[in-house]
């Protein structure tokens, strides 16, 4: 089995650490920031509009948002030696398929290396539908809906649980932690 696992949100903690830059940076903004409900970020950034926190995300602060530095998800961490162990003895494939834009793909891959994440394959694509993947952990909405109508593979998504997917946690498989993986979805 091939399983595709999303980067930000299941394994680089991407939304603490954009909030604790904005708060570094912006203090004026910190009691502003709202609990990420969606991938909207007016509505949890409401200070600025959606081409303000591109350009802080993606421009001004990329770096540390995706390079070596940034944070991991610790339960991702700990659960990864064990996955990969499962995945091995099982005959299972693990994917990188991450929507990362051209000026973030060295610095995820760097992230990645710094941090022990070894995929069998890796895959920078907005299109992760297009990806031969028979399951795809991801913490988006958006990305989950299109791998569920458009895979090729005609894959299983599955939610890795965060505040701003909890209406797709309703209608589709969900794990909390990568080792989940091995019981929820293939009974270990």
């Amino acid at each position: 089995m091939r399983i595709g696992i999303d980067c930000d949100g299941v394994l680089r903690d991407f939304i603490p650490d954009l909030i604790n830059k904005i708060k570094e940076t912006h203090p004026e903004h910190a009691d502003k920031i709202g609990v990420p409900r969606s991938w909207d970020w007016e509505e949890w950034l409401p200070f600025w509009t959606d081409e303000e926190t591109e350009k802080y995300v993606f421009e001004e602060h990329f770096e540390e948002l995706f390079g070596p530095e940034a944070s991991v998800i610790e339960t991702s961490l700990t659960d990864w030696p064990i996955l990969k162990a499962w995945a091995k003895n099982q005959g299972h494939e693990l994917i990188l398929v991450s929507a990362q834009r051209e000026n973030c793909k060295e610095l995820t891959t760097q992230w990645l290396q710094r941090w022990g994440f070894v995929f069998d394959e890796m895959h920078y694509t907005h299109k992760k539908w297009s990806v031969d993947a028979d399951v795809l952990v991801d913490d988006s909405p958006a990305k989950l809906g299109m791998f569920k109508k458009k895979s090729i593979t005609g894959g299983v998504p599955i939610v890795y649980r965060q505040t701003w997917n909890t209406k797709s946690q309703k209608s589709k498989l969900t794990i909390d932690r990568l080792s989940d993986l091995m019981y929820v979805c293939f009974g270990k």
